[in-house]
């Protein structure tokens, strides 16, 4: 019961297509905008919140129609039309033109990331998902940040050339042929559990909490470190920072299929709103090395669960596109306003911000103690008991040795 169903092909379609979808997406914004609009940074700017906003209403409307629709061809169509728009991009010089372009490819892609998590959704079962992104976070996450860094310090043709091969990666699933292949173990009549509004309400604040501390007030720490300490330590920083997102993700997941969702949440939230604190102490190098860790650890806890867990678990199978699309529409309503509050925020002196963001951040448990557990009480009941019988086993073998 508590093993895990999916097997290695759904697995690595689930790896895939989790992340290579956000990777398309960072390298895009922080890579590929900056390129094309590198003369004019109002313009980059006014794309970079116009993209956002372009994904968020697209999520919007796509919530009701793209359940209906053969997903698998959702997802190829979506990358054969992303490296058709990056190119044309690459290749037009029309200011006005390349918006055009930019509006459609957050069409595409916004099309293409929701209908990759309702699959995801299709082919775990509950007791089961956070242990499956953790593990692919695991060994997807430092790929992630090596493609994106080489994106950030190559020239435009390279930069160019990465991202249409990014957005062409989800065509390799159709060589698993996962359409034919039994990947989900339950029944297909079974019916889901779908929570009350208030439930997702609850679950819903803290990410949105968590996402507007994070853009805004957390960048001040960020800015601060990244202009006050040389680059081999900054390097340092990140580093640790990527190795301890690694195992927050599998730890993170591991932990909210054991023992529940509210638990890796709340402790997730917590160490954030610690590392958080910290933040108005980076003079210290020990202070600073322990918060970055941290730091990591969270955001792998963090992105795990409200990437996949939570809204896949606040669904069935008849609103499991329309739960995902209210956590990917918070997630980029988040950036896009973020745009707009960064140099008011900049302002704040960062003992200030940094204690702010500790009580927004530690505020955002609130509704997670009010709200209910999302993972079944009998699956619980069935860990805290095999648990419970191995530590048994162990102290008989010990006493019988």
């Amino acid at each position: 019961m508590n093993g895990v169903q999916l097997t290695k092909r759904g697995f690595l379609v689930t790896m895939i297509l989790q992340y290579t979808f956000i990777t398309w997406y960072y390298i895009f914004l922080l890579s590929v905008l900056r390129h094309v609009f590198s003369t004019s940074a109002e313009i980059y700017l006014m794309a970079y919140a116009s993209f956002n906003f372009i994904i968020v209403i697209t999520l919007f409307f796509n919530r009701f129609f793209l359940d209906k629709i053969n997903k698998l061809h959702i997802i190829y169509e979506s990358s054969i039309a992303l490296s058709i728009t990056t190119i044309l991009l690459s290749l037009i010089s029309n200011t006005v033109l390349k918006l055009i372009i930019i509006f459609a490819s957050g069409v595409f892609f916004s099309m293409g990331q929701l209908v990759s998590y309702t699959y995801f959704w299709s082919l775990t079962v509950p007791e089961e998902r956070g242990r499956v992104v953790g593990l692919a976070g695991f060994f997807f996450l430092p790929l992630f940040h090596f493609i994106t860094l080489m994106a950030q310090t190559s020239d435009f043709q390279m930069t160019m050339m990465l991202i249409v091969i990014l957005s062409l990666v989800p065509l390799t699933i159709k060589l698993l042929r996962p359409e034919k292949k039994t990947l989900l173990t339950r029944k297909k009549d079974e019916k889901g559990y779908r929570p009350e509004k208030r439930t997702v309400f609850l679950y819903s604040v803290p990410w949105i909490i968590f996402y507007l501390v994070n853009i805004t007030l957390a960048r001040n720490t960020s800015l601060y470190v990244s202009q006050h300490v040389s680059s081999s330590v900054y390097m340092i920083l990140l580093v640790l920072q990527v190795i301890a997102a690694n195992f927050g993700a599998l730890g993170g997941g591991i932990l909210a299929d054991l023992f529940g969702r509210r638990l890796s949440l709340c402790l997730g939230l917590t160490l954030y709103g610690i590392s958080s604190a910290l933040g108005g102490f980076v003079e210290n190098s020990t202070v600073l090395y322990f918060t970055y860790i941290i730091n990591g650890l969270t955001w792998g806890t963090l992105w795990v669960m409200y990437s996949s867990v939570v809204w896949g678990d606040l669904a069935d199978k008849e609103s499991y596109t329309n739960s995902y699309s209210i956590g990917l529409i918070i997630f980029y309503s988040a950036m896009g306003v973020g745009f707009f509050l960064n140099y008011p925020i900049s302002q704040i002196p960062l003992a200030i911000s940094s204690l702010l963001s500790c009580a927004l951040i530690f505020f955002a448990n609130v509704p997670l103690i009010l709200a209910p557990e999302l993972l079944s009480l009998d699956f619980r009941e069935k860990i805290r008991l095999k648990l419970h019988m191995n530590i048994i086993r162990k102290i008989k073998k010990q006493s019988n040795a």
